[in-house]
Order: structure tokens, then sequence, then C-alpha cells
């Protein structure tokens, strides 16, 4: 009998095992399409395409063993062919090949079966089988195991213990892991992911596999993408109500009633996802639809809440899409990329609930993820309550409030601005003040300064305009500076001007404190940090655009992708730059834009 297998039945392994048990094979017609969509996979470093390029090693094995003849013929699709597979053209192609050598179809894929019957075909339609290879991921797990982590030679390592109470600890009785003992994981992860209930392959691309196996999430990852194989499982090893916490009274009620911006911020391990999760339901509790947005899924949330992630990989799509179905609460798990954060501003601005998920080491930090990445005036409009965790508890509570005020330190009417009060919840004392300074954003913890017993202590009366006018009276026109809230500035000028803007035994500069109301320091402009900013580059039909903020306008940059220097430019005053695509700089930036890489201007 002759055998034409499809892809499928490679991947799974079934097609090998269903030829040993035949009694009599003539020949193994391959087609051109299945060896093409094999290589396909293997390129992108997809764990699936590995792992069909050894089953077609042992097929030919298998043929040299019994002298069975192995053919492989037909046309070899394109690139765009193989992208286009979804169609049925290339499985098309595989039936017309099994046709015209008057061969059995070997297939894993219901559709390609019935297909193939209702052509006339002879079809064997092999069910996946549950492989059992001793050792699978779970065994490596017990009742206090937070996540495990399997890397190639090296002894497999478990973290035990609660969110914010754990111990990095090597598993005892283990081996020192070997690439097999890891490829067969991961082959077991895959196939039971894509037949287990509750189970799916997140993505699967570039040498990166990510799967959510029932509550457990995985992350495999290989060569080139990294430079050893390894394996991390993550699974919750509990799951709290929001009465767990012991919200005070006046939290809870703020939460249900008034709260519509929550930002959920904490260091990785504290708990951000778990009281993620006892809010959702919560408010589900509260008959309220409830959805989230993750990538990946792994939200342990019951199944009145719908999990989704981003559209065709886009989460923004999946944002316009949210808003035909009229949630009322959004959980966003977690914020990361630019863009991320332009969808959370976008959603609460159309009238939705959102909690946003993000990592950060201190409170305010919560915050300052936002600044740079929205305009300032618009972060108390979508963020009103941040709610730090740490150590599986919540430890800080801010809200905010937009006002135009004298900042702290500042004492004429006339620097008044918009200034954001971070306040404690429960005191309801101001613990930060943000607000802008000529070009630069303060973050300005609030304190009061010790009292001076000098009567002529400084009175700040400082503007970028009121810097330039007292400068130009020393003819220093080179210059930049720091503000350091309430009182303190760094100046940084040339070498050349340092000796005069300071003065004989250091009269000049007593003056020019005196003047502007602030202590200075006086540093050389060679010491002056390179100041980083986000920039946005969008395509538009054949050149690539870039938008730089406002401070750029008028200087030298230089771009950068991921901390690399790709090029130096002058902005001019429109604030965009457009480069051909098919420059080498076009094509680089295109690639970053693609991979959502993050793109840079040092100034």
């Amino acid at each position: 009998m002759k055998y034409a297998p499809d892809t499928s039945t490679i991947i799974n392994g079934q097609f090998l095992k269903h030829l040993e048990e035949q009694e009599k094979v003539e020949s193994i017609i391959i087609s051109r399409v299945v060896i093409a969509e094999i290589e396909n996979m293997a390129n992108q470093a997809k764990t699936t395409g590995m792992a069909a390029l050894e089953e077609l090693q042992r097929i030919r094995d298998y043929c040299a063993r019994t002298a069975v003849e192995l053919l492989i013929d037909g046309y070899r699709p394109t690139v765009n062919q193989i992208k286009g597979a979804p169609g049925g053209e290339l499985d098309a192609q595989i039936r017309d090949l099994a046709a015209e050598y008057d061969a059995i179809l070997i297939t894993s894929d219901r559709v390609m079966a019935e297909i193939g019957k209702a052509e006339g075909l002879a079809v064997v339609f092999i069910k996946e089988e549950r492989v059992s290879l001793g050792k699978k991921i779970e065994d490596y797990f017990d009742d206090n195991t937070m996540s495990v982590h399997l890397r190639e030679n090296n002894l497999p390592l478990a973290k035990k213990g609660f969110p914010g109470n754990f111990n990095l600890v090597p598993l005892e009785g283990e081996k020192i892991l070997t690439r097999e003992i890891l490829d067969d994981l991961a082959k077991d992860v895959i196939e039971r992911a894509s037949r287990e209930k509750d189970s799916f392959i997140e993505s699967d691309k570039y040498g990166t596999s990510v799967i959510q196996l029932m509550k457990t999430r995985i992350v495999i990852i290989r060569p080139p993408f990294s430079d050893a194989m390894e394996i991390t499982a993550v699974r919750p090893i509990v799951k709290l109500t929001l009465s767990d916490y012991d919200v005070e009274a006046k939290l809870l009620q703020r939460i249900e009633t008034k709260a519509e911006g929550i930002i959920i911020a904490g260091p990785p391990g504290a708990g951000k996802s778990t009281f993620a999760t006892a809010l959702a339901e919560n408010y589900a509790d509260m008959d309220r639809i409830v959805k989230t947005f993750e990538n990946p899924r792994d939200l342990q949330v019951d199944n009145r809440i719908t999990q989704m992630s981003g559209f065709e990989g886009d989460i923004s799509a999946s944002a316009d899409l949210v808003l035909l179905m009229r949630p009322d609460y959004v959980i966003y798990d977690e914020l990361r990329k630019t863009k991320d954060f332009e969808t959370y501003s976008d959603l609460r601005l159309a009238g939705i609930g959102l909690i946003g998920v993000v990592h950060a080491t201190q409170a305010i930090d919560g915050i300052q993820r936002f600044i740079k990445r929205v305009d300032l005036g618009v972060i108390p409009s979508i963020v009103d309550t941040i709610i730090f965790i740490s150590e599986g508890g919540i430890s800080k509570v801010y809200t905010l409030e937009i006002t135009v005020a004298l900042p702290t330190g500042m004492t004429e009417k006339d620097l008044s601005r918009p200034v954001i009060l971070v306040r404690d919840f429960y005191t309801n004392k101001t613990e930060y003040e943000i607000y802008t300074f000529g070009e630069q954003i303060v973050v300005s913890p609030v304190s009061k300064p010790p009292r001076s017993k000098d009567k002529s202590a400084y009175v700040s009366n400082v503007t970028p305009s009121n810097v330039e006018k007292v400068l130009k009276r020393y003819s220093i026109y080179d210059y930049n500076f720091e503000f350091e809230p309430p009182n303190s500035l760094t100046l940084y000028v040339s070498n050349k001007d340092r000796p005069r803007i300071i003065g004989k035994d250091g009269r000049t500069i007593e003056e020019i404190e005196r003047k502007l109301g602030l202590s200075i320091t006086v540093s050389s402009l060679d010491e002056l940090d390179e100041i980083e900013y986000v920039i946005e580059v969008y395509p538009v039909k054949n050149k690539v655009n870039m938008v730089f903020p406002q401070v750029c306008i008028g200087k030298d940059v230089i771009v950068t992708v991921n901390g690399t220097n790709i090029v130096q430019l002058t902005v001019g005053k429109s604030g965009e730059i457009s480069i051909a695509k098919n420059s080498q700089v076009g094509k680089m930036l295109m690639e970053a834009y693609h991979k959502g890489a993050t793109i840079t201007a040092l100034l």
C-alpha cells in the first residue's frame, strides 16, 4: 500500500506509529508542501517545527530499515502561500498528490479527512493520542510551589511559599536537566495544550512558546532566542476574595462606588494578579459585566468573566471590540508598552471602569509609568486610585487630584501652574506633587523643609525665563540646568565659562543664588547625562515617520532601538522626521516597530 501523510500527522508523530502497525507498506509519498511547512516552523524556532523535523528523520530511518520507498514530490509553495495555509490551498495540493499516486491519505485534521473523502480518496483519520512520558511538568510542583524553573544543564529550581514570602530552592532528588528531558517536557505540554479543556497555545514563534495548561502558565524558550533551552511554569497556589485582604470599609466603599480608574502596582511576585482576580470577582458579584485583557490569559477568574488577549495580536484592536460589548469594568493585566498605556487611557476616557496592573517598586512608580506616555493633564482623569501590593497585602493607597496651585517651595504667584496632588487615601495628606517645570516633568515629594535661623534664607523665584535673564547678565549663553525641588538647582556650563560663573571666592555664584532664590551647584556640561525620550513611530506608505517631543525640536538627537544607537538626526520645527522604508535606517525602524521594541531619542 502507498501512504501520503499531511503535516498534522508528522507533527504529532501518529503517521509513523500507523505505518509500524501495517503488514505491507509499499511506499511513502511526502508532498513538498509538508516539507516546506515544517521547514518554515523550524526556521521560526517553533517547538512544533523542531519536533516535526525529528519525526521526518525517523521516517527516513524507518524506510532505510524496512526497504520502503520514500518519494518526495509536488510543488514547493512560496512563503506567502504558506502564510495563507488556513485558506486550504496547500491542503488541496497534498490531496492532489495522494490522488496522483493512488495513495491512502493519512491525517489528524478532521476537515482534511472529510474533504478527502468527498473527493473520493482513501482516507485514514487518526486522532491524536495522549503520550505518557513518565515525567510531566506537574510532577515538579507540590502544594507550596509557586513556580518551577527548568534550565538546560542545571538542577530544577522552584519558588516555594506564598506571594511576597517565598524562597528559590533546588528540587531534592532531581538530576541535572538535559536537552532531551526538556524537549520531551515541551512536546508533552504542547500536545496536551492542543487537546485538553481550558488549555491553549497562546503563542509559538521565534524560539518562544507561551502555553496555558489549565491553571498553569508555561513559557518555553530555546535558541536562537536564548542561549539554552528553558521552561518556566507558574501556577497560583492561593485564590483569595476581597474579604481575605481585610479591606477597610472606607477603601471598600471607594472601590465599589467611586474608583473607576484603579492601578494595582507592586514588584514581581507580590500578589498583584491575585488581588486583581479578587477585585474582578467582587465586581461580578455586584452584577457588573467584567472582561479582562491578558497576554497570556492566566488570571484564575470564574466563568462569569470573559478573558481576552490581543485581537490578531493587537490589544488596541481588542479595545475596539470591547467597546461594542459594553462592559462595566475591564481588568488590564498588565501594562508594559506605551501602546498598553494609550489603550488604557482610551478605554477609561470612553467611560469604562479600568483596573490596570503594573510592575513598580513603590506606590508612586505606578503613576510615573504613565508620565511621557500620556499627557500629564489627562492622568487624573484616567487614574483615580493607586493600590500598592507588597508581600501579598495592601500596603499603600493613593488618590489623585489636579488643581492650579503654587508648587511647594515656590513663593511667587506667577509661578502657579496645574499640579497633580498625590494624596494618602487614609490621611488625605499630600505626599507628592507632579507638575511641569520648563521642559521637565517634576515628581516632587512634599515635606516640610527645616526652618532656617538665617532670616536671609533664599526665597525661590525661578522659571526658565528668569534663569536665562539672569545668566545673560553674566554673558552665559551655553548652559543647561536641572531643578531639584524645592529650592536647589544644578547649573551645567562649559569648562570655559565655569570659572567666570563662580567668580573670585565664589562671589558671582552667590550673587546669582540671591537673585534666583536658589542654592546652585555648578557642574560642567561634560557631566550632564543624556536625557532619553520615548518617541512615536508609525509607517505611512513608503516612509516611516518619527514624532519627537517638543523638547527635541531644533536639537541634535540620537535615535536608539532597545538602547542601541542607530542614527543621529536634527529635529526640525514640525517635530517629525520621515525616513524611506527601504533605507537601512528605515528597515531597522520598521523591524523595531513590528516587534514592539522601545524606540527612544537621546538628547
